[in-house]
C-alpha cells in the first residue's frame, strides 16, 4: 500500500510540476506585459503630476508678475514722496494719485510716517485707513529693515479683510522716512481675477495662500480666508522657495457630512519677494481616472488569463504523465531489486525511447550487480591478506626500532665504560708516568755542574708540564670525575666555564639544585648533550654571551642553552650530509630520546640559537 501511494505521489508531483512549469510559461510573458503596463499607469500618474506641478508654476508665475508690477509701481513714486514726508503735502498727493490711477489691484494708495503715522491716502473719500495699521508686522519690518514688503492677510475695521505692498520711502540722506503703501482687497475683482489665468478641469481648485498658510484668494469661494489643511508645510515651503506635487489620502474633507477625499497637490510659490504660494487641488479620482481605469482592467483581465493558463496547462500534464505511470510502475520494481522482469516496448516516441534505455539499464545493471559481487568476495580476501602483511611488517619495524634504541643505548653505555676507563688509565697512568718524567727533570737539572746550560732540559720540562695539563683535560672530556663526584650541574658549571670563559665568551648559568642529584643515565645523556652543544658554540656560533639554565621540576629535568651568536637554519643541518654537519645535533637528539625526553631546537641565521632539552623523571630520585 505504501508503494502504491508513493506511485501515486510521484505521478502527482509530476504533473503538478508540468502545470506549473506550463503555467510559468504562459504567465510569465502575460505577467511581463502587465507590469510595463502597471509601471505605464504610474508613468501616466507621474504625467499628471508633472502637468499640475506646471500649471502651479504657470499661474505662481503670472500672479507675481501682476504683485511685482504694483511693487514697481509704488517704488517709482517712492522718490517724489520722500519730498512729501518732509512737508510738501502736495507733491505727495499728485504722486499717490498718479499710482492709484494706474493701478490694477490697488484699492487704496497711502502714505506713512517714519513712525508708522499716516500722511496722506489716495483716494481720500474711501473708507479710511486703520490707525493700528503702524502695528502690522510687515509695517515694522519696512521701517526697521529699510526693504519692501508684502504683508499676510490682516483684518481691518468692521472686519474687513487686506493685503499690503509697502515700500521704503528715503529722504535726502538715504534714511527711511516712511512708507509707501497699497492696500488690496482679496474680495475686488481684480484680485480674484488673477487666478483665472487658465481654465480648470471638474473638481479641481486653486488657492493662493499668504506667507501664514491662510487663503487668500481661491476659485472656491468658500475656502477663502480658511487656513489651508496643510498650513504649517506650506509655510515651510514659501520660506524655502520649494516647489510639491503629490497625492495626499485622508488630510481633506469635503462636503457637508465631512467626508474624506484623496487629493491631488501641486504647490509652487512665488517669488522671494513676494512671499506666497498657487496650491492646486483636485480629487485623486478625477486626476487620475485614466490611469484609474486602465488598472481595474489589468486588473479584471489577469483572472481571466489565469484561468486559461491553469486549463492548458492541465491538458500537457494530462497527455504526458498517463504514458509515464507504466515507467513509473516498472522503474519502482528495479528499484526494489527486481531485475529479471524485462520492460514492455511503449512505442517510437519520446517516451517509448526512455523505456528502451530503461531496460538496457535493467539489464547492465544486472549484469554490474553480479560483477561487483565477485569483485567484492575478491577484494576482502585481497583485504584481509594486505592487513595480515600490514601487520606483521608492523610488527617487524617495531622490533627492529626496539632492538635499534637498545643497541644504541648498549653503545653508548660501552662508550661510556670506554671513555671511563680510557680516562682513568690517563689519570692512574699516563699522568703519574709525565709527572714522574717532569719530577726527573727537575732532578736532572739539580744535579748538573755549575754553570751547565739547563735550557734544553727547561724546554722538555715545559713541554711535559703541557702533557700532562692535555692528558687532565682530555680525561675530563672523556669522563669528567665531578661528574660521578658532584653532580650534573656542578659538572656543567664547570665544563662552560672552563671552555668558554678562556675564549672570552660570557657565561651565566641559573640552576635549580635544590633536588641533588639525578639517576646516573640522566646525567651523563644531559651532560653529553651540553658538552655537544658548547663545542658548537665554540667551533660555529662566534658568540659573546652563553646562558645556560637548569630547572628540575617532580616529573621532568629541563635543560635550556642560548646563545647570542650568528645562528643557522636548522632545515639546511640534514644529520646524513656527507660532510658530517648535523651530526653532533642528531646525537643531542638520540641520547635524550633514548630516555624518553625531547630535544627542541630553535636558530635562525643572524638571530642566535637556543636548545631546549626535557628529560622526563620516571622515579624518584636522591
Amino acid at each position: 500500500m505504501a508503494t502504491v501511494a508513493a506511485k501515486q505521489s510521484a505521478r502527482r508531483g509530476l504533473r503538478t510540476r508540468i502545470v506549473l512549469l506550463t503555467m510559468a510559461g504562459t504567465l510569465g510573458p502575460i505577467a511581463l506585459l502587465g507590469s510595463l503596463s502597471w509601471s505605464s499607469v504610474h508613468s501616466l500618474e507621474n504625467q499628471v503630476l508633472a502637468e499640475r506641478q506646471h500649471l502651479a508654476i504657470s499661474m505662481a508665475a503670472h500672479v507675481d508678475s501682476v504683485v511685482n508690477s504694483q511693487l514697481e509701481l509704488l517704488e517709482a513714486i517712492s522718490p517724489a514722496l520722500g519730498v512729501g514726508v518732509a512737508g510738501d503735502p502736495t507733491v505727495a498727493h499728485g504722486a499717490l494719485r498718479e499710482a492709484y490711477l494706474r493701478s490694477r489691484l490697488l484699492s487704496q494708495v497711502f502714505l506713512l510716517g517714519s513712525t508708522g503715522r499716516l500722511v496722506e491716502a489716495e483716494p481720500v473719500e474711501g473708507p479710511g485707513l486703520d490707525p493700528s495699521l503702524k502695528e502690522l508686522p510687515a509695517v515694522r519690518e519696512a521701517l526697521e529693515k529699510g526693504v519692501p514688503e508684502v504683508s499676510a492677510l490682516s483684518t481691518g475695521p468692521a472686519g474687513a479683510h487686506r493685503l499690503f505692498l509697502l515700500i521704503p520711502v528715503r529722504n535726502l540722506q538715504s534714511q527711511v522716512a516712511g512708507l509707501v503703501g497699497g492696500e488690496i482687497l482679496p474680495e475686488s475683482p481684480g484680485f480674484r481675477a488673477l487666478l483665472n489665468f487658465v481654465p480648470l478641469d471638474t473638481g479641481e481648485t486653486v488657492d493662493l495662500v499668504d506667507q501664514n498658510g491662510i487663503v487668500i484668494a481661491s476659485t472656491a469661494a468658500t475656502r477663502l480666508y480658511t487656513e489651508s489643511d496643510h498650513r504649517h508645510s506650506l509655510e515651510a515651503l514659501i520660506k524655502q522657495q520649494r516647489q510639491m506635487s503629490g497625492t495626499c489620502h485622508g488630510c481633506h474633507e469635503s462636503g457637508p457630512v465631512n467626508v474624506r477625499v484623496d487629493e491631488v497637490m501641486a504647490f509652487a510659490p512665488l517669488s522671494p519677494r513676494t512671499p506666497w504660494g498657487i496650491n492646486i487641488r483636485q480629487p485623486e479620482k478625477r486626476a487620475f481616472s485614466t490611469a484609474v481605469a486602465l488598472r481595474w482592467k489589468i486588473l479584471a483581465g489577469a483572472p481571466a488569463l489565469v484561468l486559461l493558463s491553469l486549463m492548458f496547462a492541465l491538458g500537457a500534464a494530462a497527455s504526458i504523465t498517463a504514458p509515464l505511470s507504466l515507467l513509473t510502475r516498472t522503474a519502482g520494481r528495479i528499484a526494489a531489486g527486481e531485475l529479471k522482469t524485462p520492460i514492455p516496448e511503449l512505442g517510437a516516441d519520446e517516451v517509448g525511447q526512455l523505456g528502451a534505455a530503461l531496460e538496457q539499464m535493467r539489464v547492465a545493471l544486472r549484469q554490474s550487480l553480479e560483477d561487483v559481487a565477485g569483485a567484492r568476495d575478491q577484494l576482502e580476501l585481497r583485504v584481509k591478506e594486505r592487513t595480515r602483511e600490514i601487520n606483521r611488517l608492523y610488527q617487524e619495524l617495531r622490533q627492529r626500532d626496539e632492538l635499534r634504541a637498545k643497541l644504541l643505548q648498549k653503545l653508548i653505555s660501552a662508550q661510556e665504560e670506554e671513555r671511563r676507563r680510557i680516562a682513568r688509565e690517563l689519570h692512574d697512568e699516563t699522568s703519574q708516568l709525565v709527572g714522574a718524567l717532569a719530577l726527573g727533570l727537575d732532578t736532572a737539572m739539580a744535579t748538573l755542574p755549575h754553570g751547565a746550560s739547563t735550557d734544553r732540559l727547561q724546554e722538555v720540562r715545559a713541554l711535559a708540564i703541557k702533557t700532562l695539563d692535555g692528558i687532565h683535560r682530555m680525561s675530563f672530556d672523556l669522563r669528567p670525575s665531578m661528574l660521578d663526584d658532584l653532580g650534573l650541574f656542578p659538572a656543567i658549571r664547570w665544563y662552560a666555564e672552563r671552555d668558554l670563559k678562556r675564549r672570552g665568551v660570557s657565561v651565566r648559568c641559573e640552576f635549580d639544585e635544590a633536588n641533588g642529584r639525578l639517576p646516573p643515565e640522566v646525567e651523563t645523556a644531559l651532560f653529553r648533550a651540553v658538552q655537544e652543544a658548547i663545542t658548537n658554540i665554540v667551533k660555529h656560533a662566534q658568540a659573546k654571551t652563553v646562558l645556560i639554565q637548569c630547572v628540575l621540576g617532580p616529573r621532568a629535568v629541563t635543560v635550556e642553552i642560548e646563545d647570542d651568536g650568528d645562528g643557522f637554519d636548522p632545515e639546511s643541518i640534514s644529520a646524513t650530509a656527507v660532510d658530517g654537519r648535523g651530526l653532533g645535533l642528531a646525537g643531542i637528539r638520540e641520547r635524550v630520546e633514548l630516555l624518553g625526553g625531547s630535544a627542541v631546537i630553535e636558530s635562525a641565521p643572524g638571530q642566535g640559537a637556543r636548545v631546549v632539552l626535557t628529560v622526563p623523571l620516571v622515579a624518584d630520585h636522591d
